[in-house]
């Protein structure tokens, strides 16, 4: 996997990346902050973000790590000594896949990787067509990537184009929590538009779709369960 390590201790990153390297892990890239990381993400493919809580700049690493999910849907693992309940709950509301305490030593890394990379697999859609556009959501359910059509045993199912926009924006990201910011920003345009707006509309989805697994995840938004 390509590594991408935002820390703003120099010593820490390097003791993170030491053991990262005795993983047998090569492609390591390391920050200090938010702007940093995020050019980095431009010009390289990250598969997993090592997220310091406490970063360089006026953005924490949980901020960062939402703003970075909205353009990117990236696996996080949080490194910090906080361990109070506030804090992780915070931290809860992004793509977390582990939470690792300082100071920690190369077993809780090991163990940290393992349960994420196999996250990480299990949550990759199934793609049942050479031509990757095509995902299988079970039930007889398909939608179509490239033009956006979604089919129950092949008949495709009348959406208008939020409901399509919405679809589709869950579709490809699979198992993963959708803010209702995300969705504000990428399916609306419109940072002001209400959440209730939001609710209507998935609900009429979900009337449309009702083999579709969409679930609402407390308040914060919502997730497609493939």
């Amino acid at each position: 996997m390509n590594i991408l390590i935002v820390e703003d201790e120099i010593v820490s990153s390097y003791y993170l990346i030491d053991i990262l390297e005795s993983l047998g892990h090569k492609d390591i890239y390391d920050c200090t902050n938010m702007k940093d990381a995020l050019n980095i993400i431009k010009k390289h493919k990250i598969d997993l973000v090592f997220m310091d809580i406490n970063i360089k700049g006026n953005t924490d690493g949980i901020k960062c790590a939402k703003i970075l999910n909205k353009e990117y849907t990236l696996p996080i693992i949080f490194t910090t000594a906080y361990t109070d309940s506030s804090t992780v709950l915070e931290a809860s509301e992004t793509n977390i896949y582990g939470y690792l305490i300082k100071p920690f030593e190369k077993v809780d890394v090991k163990i940290s990787l393992m349960l994420a990379t196999k996250k990480i697999k299990d949550n990759k859609p199934e793609i049942i067509q050479k031509s990757n556009t095509i995902i299988n959501l079970g039930n007889e359910q398909r939608y179509n990537l490239t033009n956006k059509t979604f089919t129950i045993n092949n008949k495709i199912i009348d959406l208008t184009k939020k409901e399509l926009d919405l679809l589709d924006i869950f579709c490809k990201n699979i198992n993963h929590n959708i803010s209702y910011d995300t969705l504000k920003d990428k399916v609306w345009e419109n940072p002001n538009i209400s959440n209730s707006t939001i609710r209507d509309t998935i609900s009429r989805l979900k009337k449309k779709t009702p083999n579709l697994n969409i679930k609402n995840i407390v308040n914060y938004g919502y997730i497609l369960k493939n």
